[in-house]
This record gives C-alpha cells, structure tokens and sequence, in this order.
C-alpha cells in the first residue's frame, strides 16, 4: 500500500483539526549570561530554530507558547520501536515530528484492514518516548494535561513498557512505573502492545513549530513536575550547588581533561559532585527542587530543571549531536521559560580552563 505523502505535524493540518488552542503572550527572554568575552551564540540560536540564522541577541521574547488540540476521526496510529506515534490520516497522509528520523520513510505501510479498533484516543508519545527528558518532558506532561483537560471516555494511550528498543539508555520499568504512579496517569493511561491500531477518534497536541522543544515555552509544559513535587519538603541532606558528573547513562560530552580538571576546579569552591545514575527519582526530584547551582553535561536529566525554582543558576557543558552545527537549546527554553539563571560552554570552539569556570560561577552568583 503507497502512501500519498510524508507530512509533518508542524508543517501539516490534517482535515477535521481543532483550531482552539491555549496560548500566553510573548514575553521577555531570559538571556544566557555571557561568561566569555565575545561568546559564540548563534549555534544557541540554531538550536532554538535550526533554520534561523539571525544570532540570539536578536531574539528579545519568547515566542508565544501556545499548543493545539487536534483531533481526527478514523485515523491509524503506530506501536513500534523507531515509528512510535506515527499517525495515517484515513486518507493516507502520515504525520510525524519532522525533527526526528523514523524508520517509517522509505517503507510501505502493512495492510490496514483487520486493525484492531478503538473509540476516542489521545495520544501523547513520540518515537524517542524511552528516552528520560522525551518521557518526562513530552509523553508524561502531554499526558497528563490531556488527563486534565479531557474527558474519562478518552483513553490516554501509551506504549507498555519495552524490554528491548532501539532506544540508547533507555528509562528503567521502576521509573515508568513509579511516574504513572504519582501523576495518577495509572488510571487514565492505556498500555498497548507493539500493533497498529485505529480509532474513530483519535486527537493529539502540536505545538505552534516543527521543533518539539518549542513544546517548554508553553507554560503548562511545566505542570506534571508541579504536581509530582507538590508535597517536597526541604532536605538538608542535599547539597544546593554541585556538578553532575558524567556516566554512561549520557552521550559522551566530556573528555578526560574536561572532566579532571573541572572536578579540581569545583573541588576549590567547595563545589561537590554527585553520581545521578546512584540516586532513585525522588532523590534526584529533590536535589534539583531545592537547587541554588546546577553545574552538568549536556543529558537527558537536565529535563528535571522544570522542577528547579526561579532564580537558580545553571551551567551547562554542550557540544552539537549527530554532526548538527547547532547545539541542543531545550535546557536553555527551559531555563528562559522558569527565569533560571543559565549560561553555558560550546565545547566544540572553546578548550576549558579553571578560569573559565570560576569566572562563570562568579559571575551567576553576582546577579
């Protein structure tokens, strides 16, 4: 079976969409703190928008966050590893997030007769769902406000949890668990089996972009971290500034050198490390709830900064992924988006030194 074309959410509005959407007005952007002379922006910028070319000095607002929520009747959707979320429209066109590469592009769709067939869905995951900041940030957010916003006739769908996936590093069964646990998403969730389904009405959130992480300049992206940190009490057990040191839960960001001498440098402010993949959720829940400094490598947990209060300050080590010239911004959105403190080392054109790093430190913690 051919299909008609490869359209993108954010490109694409299907037939029978809702135009209704909740939206807040631009507002101020938070500028990364510059803790270089002359700091290199524009490969931020690109990661923001990877089709802009203007540097992020000019970019004075936050774009408008606003999502919408479309729905389509009679429409296919996909299970799988590399293709989770894919949508056919009952016309046959596909929608999918064009930022990232399925497997789904080059092939044709198995039979669709014979599907199994649903009532009224929603739909909240994409094909990287396994990753810690895509479950967290997009599956478990988008579920969880549609939990609040929809009625009980529409199941939430979700994947059951995989043993095997594509997915590098992928969440643990305890945290998949433990988070449908403390949203109450348990209850609403429905777990399905790798397959292709149908529904008569299937309906989903898009973002006002065709880059997902657009999704944290929506101000509600931030309220299933609200309601799992409600109840937090301090804990003195906790320190409020350190750095967190690199393991192989991440993408490599940090050489040998880099990571000695940063240690040593820390070690001199009486800046500590601390080992996450060592730490349960709740633990890591609440070390960056009461958070004055949060040193890291670009990785998936700095997804846990919507859990951070205002005014914290936050230092990231980032290179560009995949052979992109631009780095990955979502941890810069998010720190604009909450009024944290961020700036940040391109370590693809900057060699670190224990200068560089003070001077950053000192510099936040002036403002």
């Amino acid at each position: 079976m051919k299909i008609k074309g490869q359209y993108s959410t954010f490109s694409f509005r299907p037939p029978g969409v809702l135009k209704s959407s909740v939206s807040t007005s631009p507002r101020p952007r938070l500028k990364p703190v510059e803790v270089l002379p002359n700091q290199q922006m524009l490969r931020l910028a690109q990661g923001i928008d990877p089709k802009n070319e203007k540097p992020l000095e000019t970019l004075d607002e936050i774009p408008a966050g606003m999502i919408f929520f479309c729905e389509l009747e009679n429409a296919y959707f996909t299970i799988k590893d590399g293709i989770d979320g894919v949508i056919i429209t009952d016309d046959l066109h596909v929608i999918t997030e064009s930022i990232y590469d399925t497997k789904f592009q080059s092939q044709d769709l198995p039979e669709l007769q014979g599907v199994e067939l649903l009532d009224q869905v929603f739909l909240s995951f994409d094909s990287q769902w396994m990753r810690y900041n895509h479950w967290m940030g997009y599956c478990l957010s988008k579920a969880y406000l549609a939990s609040l916003y929809t009625p009980e006739s529409v199941q939430i769908i979700i994947p059951e949890y995989r043993e095997h996936t594509s997915i590098p590093h992928p969440i643990s069964k305890e945290i998949y668990d433990a988070t449908l646990e403390k949203t109450g998403l348990v209850k609403r969730a429905v777990k399905l089996k790798d397959g292709i389904y149908k529904a008569k009405k299937l309906s989903y959130f898009w973002q006002n972009s065709y880059v997902p992480s657009s999704y944290f300049n929506f101000h509600d992206a931030k309220s299933v971290f609200s309601h799992i940190n409600k109840h937090t009490k301090y804990h003195d057990n906790f320190p409020p500034r350190f750095f967190i040191n690199q393991d192989q839960n991440m993408e490599p960001i940090l050489n040998d050198e880099d990571i000695i001498l940063i240690q040593k440098t820390l070690n001199e402010l009486n800046i500590p490390c601390i080992d996450l993949d060592k730490m349960d959720l709740d633990s890591q829940r609440i070390l960056f709830s009461q958070a004055e400094l949060v040193i890291s490598p670009h990785r998936p947990e700095l997804i846990n900064l919507l859990y951070c209060s205002s005014d914290t300050e936050v230092i990231e080590f980032t290179r560009a992924s995949n052979r992109t010239n631009y780095l990955p911004a979502w941890p810069y959105l998010i720190s604009s988006s909450n009024r944290l403190q961020y700036t940040f080392f391109d370590l693809d054109w900057v060699v670190l030194t224990a200068d560089m790093i003070k001077d950053a430190v000192s510099k936040l913690d002036s403002i």
